[in-house]
């Protein structure tokens, strides 16, 4: 999936609504400093959660209550479907939103939880947050790349079904081998702006992914996160034919049954979230 420069801001944004500049400046001051950074976790914090996640999808009016128990930190917001007497308006966005407030609470305690060192170096900072922006654009892309795709075939909102898929998308994203061999890459470029306001050109030798174990411990924070009845069956999406058939199955219709049957690779998924997921939508925070 894209990291557009739309995206780009939001993240930036989002980051400086959670740590003030004089943080940043102590953060920043960590990382150059002479002390060894390196992070060694405990692995009995794992799993000390303060939250679960929860999603949002507005627009429809079969869909599911927010669970009390989890915090929205993104939601995603349908165009509106077309029909005889309402068609689809040119020119109409679904809507990505995320709430900046509620993002801060979660990275914090994700930060609470790992008893990092103090100051914690900007290096770190900036790879948490990432990876918490990663996963809400990954899955709220998903449910836009559905969207668009109902808009072709007609075949129906199921919350119960599109929920799973989409926190299962983000996963297959970070369980890439372009993520476990060089997930900085994507991390270092979402935040260059931001890095090059402070002019120093030491930090973006800093700015690297410095261990593994951060990287293991996200991806199973994140997604045990995801504790609700609507996501419980996400881990059946992540096997390897998942796209061809499960996702094929949600938003297919009999034309694309016949251009598949033509040797047209309408069912090439996977690909397709990456480009179309974000393609068109609007993004903003709240």
């Amino acid at each position: 999936m894209r990291l557009t420069k739309r995206f780009q801001d939001i993240s930036i944004e989002i980051f400086k609504n959670i740590f003030t500049p004089r943080q940043i400046e102590e953060m920043i001051a960590a990382d150059l400093s002479e002390d060894d950074n390196i992070l060694n976790l405990p692995t009995d914090k794992y799993f000390e959660k303060r939250y679960y996640i929860g999603d949002d999808i507005i627009g429809d009016n079969d869909n599911a209550e927010v669970d009390p128990n989890e915090i929205v930190l993104a939601s995603y917001t349908l165009m509106n479907v077309p029909s005889e007497t309402e068609p689809l308006l040119v020119g109409t966005q679904g809507i990505i939103t995320f709430y900046k407030d509620n993002i801060k609470l979660y990275v914090v305690s994700l930060i609470d939880c790992l008893n990092l060192p103090s100051p914690l170096g900007l290096n770190c900072a900036l790879y948490i947050h990432y990876f918490v922006m990663a996963d809400l654009l990954f899955h709220e892309g998903c449910h836009h790349y559905c969207d668009v795709k109902r808009q072709l075939t007609g075949s129906l909102f199921d919350i119960n079904t599109e929920e799973p898929l989409s926190v299962a998308h983000s996963y297959n994203q970070f369980s890439l081998p372009f993520f476990k061999r060089g997930f900085n890459i994507n991390y270092y470029f979402l935040y260059e702006k931001f890095i090059r306001l402070y002019g120093n050109h030491t930090l973006h030798y800093k700015i690297s992914n410095q261990n593994k174990i951060l990287f293991e411990f996200l991806i199973s924070e994140q997604f045990i996160s995801y504790q609700s009845d609507v996501y419980v069956n996400w881990q059946l999406f992540t096997h390897k034919n998942a796209y061809k058939m499960d996702f094929y199955d949600y938003i297919k219709n009999s034309q694309l049954d016949q251009l598949l049957a033509c040797g047209v690779p309408v069912n090439d998924i996977a690909k397709e979230i990456n480009f179309i997921g974000i393609e068109g939508v609007n993004m903003v925070v709240e």
